[in-house]
This record gives structure tokens, sequence and C-alpha cells, in this order.
């Protein structure tokens, strides 16, 4: 299932499906930690079992796998994973809370200007683990070589980051 957004001014943002999650519960941000995992896939196949899940790369000449885990007090509560050699974005709502997490991901073109931009989450169910694989190539208009970058949110207004703008980054 594909869920996709756009962000407009003014903070909010409009989703095209008819698939809504609820307001996030927002973290006590002092005791979030991320850990990133980034991998040259023209050196994999290669794997990392930590998280929420057991993650592998494939091959891919040219491409950065991403392995985001954000954890509270420890805790995995959301997992982001970029693979390049299918363009596939995973996105994990690693907490049972009531909520999900929202996924910010942005690419500029060859003039530095914004390409596009997009916003994708978990399903937010009453499951112990939720899951997203979204295919950015065909939609996206991911270029090979394209270098993504990649911001969680605990909500859906994009307004409590769970990581910093520009910090986290994969390439397609």
């Amino acid at each position: 299932m594909r869920t996709r957004a756009l962000a407009i001014p003014l903070g909010m943002t409009v989703a095209f499906t008819g698939i809504t999650a609820t307001a996030a519960h927002a973290y006590d941000n002092s005791t979030i930690t991320v850990s990133s995992w980034q991998r040259y896939t023209s050196e994999c196949p290669c794997s990392n079992s930590t998280g929420v899940d057991y993650t592998e790369f494939k091959y891919d000449a040219g491409g950065e796998g991403l392995k985001l885990v954000v954890k509270k007090s420890g805790v995995p509560v959301a997992q982001v994973e970029f693979h390049p050699s299918d363009e596939l974005l995973y996105v994990y709502d690693g907490k049972n809370d009531g909520d999900s997490v929202f996924v910010h991901a942005f690419w500029w073109d060859g003039n530095g200007l914004i390409k596009d931009e997009a916003t994708y989450w978990a399903p937010g169910t009453s499951a112990a683990i939720d899951m997203n694989v979204i295919e950015m190539d065909g939609d996206d208009d991911l270029d090979e070589g394209t270098k993504v970058y990649f911001q969680i949110f605990d909500d859906k207004e994009l307004t409590d980051e769970l990581t910093t703008i520009y910090r986290y980054n994969a390439t397609a």
C-alpha cells in the first residue's frame, strides 16, 4: 500500500488517499536516541540486525542504503530503511501507542532546487509493529544517483521532530 502526502505552507499536510493516522502522542524527546547505519551498496550484500527487524541490502552500484532506528529509553519505536536496489522505503512504527511515525523525504534537481518531496507513514493499526513499504522509483521520479534526505516526525503535521533535517540521507 502506498501512502503519499503533499506538504503545503503553514505545516499542513494533505493526504492523497483515504488513509488517516490518529494524532501523535509526542515523546519526551530527552529520552530519544537515533542510530543510523549507512552502507555503499556496491559493497553488498550486507546486513544489520539492530532495531525493529533484520535488514539486508542488495548489491546496487553507486547506491547508498540507510537504516535509521529511533529509540525511546532504549526501546525501538520507529525504523526507516531506504533500499537503493529497488528504491524501496520501509517505514516501521515499532510501538503500539495509538499513533504512527511520519517520514518526510525530499530531493533536489541538478539546479539545487527541490525537485520533489513526499511524506510517508506506517498504517498505525493495533498491531505491535506496523510497516509500510513504498516503491519510490516510479511515482516519485527518483533518478539513479539522486541523494534523498529523510526526516522522521511523531506527528502528521510534521512539527514534532524525532530526527534533524539534512542529517540522514541515502543515494538511489
